[in-house]
């Protein structure tokens, strides 16, 4: 999947150092099935990934498959 991130992303991930290649392959299955999926509502889906031994939430509209954003998980 060729995801795009957003501009609000990429400064969330800077902010965070999680680098956009470590995204891309932590993203880069063929469906959203294969994701920890946590939440989905009618445009935004919130997956859980562990990017170096921190689990993360990423928040993507899943109809344009954009990160919208993401935070450390609680």
């Amino acid at each position: 999947m060729n995801i795009k991130i957003s501009e609000h992303a990429a400064k969330k991930m800077a902010e965070r150092n999680i680098p956009e290649d470590v995204v891309r392959r932590a993203f880069d299955a063929e469906d959203w099935e294969s994701y920890d999926v946590s939440e989905v509502d009618e445009t935004a889906i919130i997956v859980t990934k562990t990017i170096n031994e921190k689990k993360w939430r990423f928040v993507f509209n899943w109809e344009t498959e954009t990160l919208i954003t993401c935070y450390p998980r609680r």
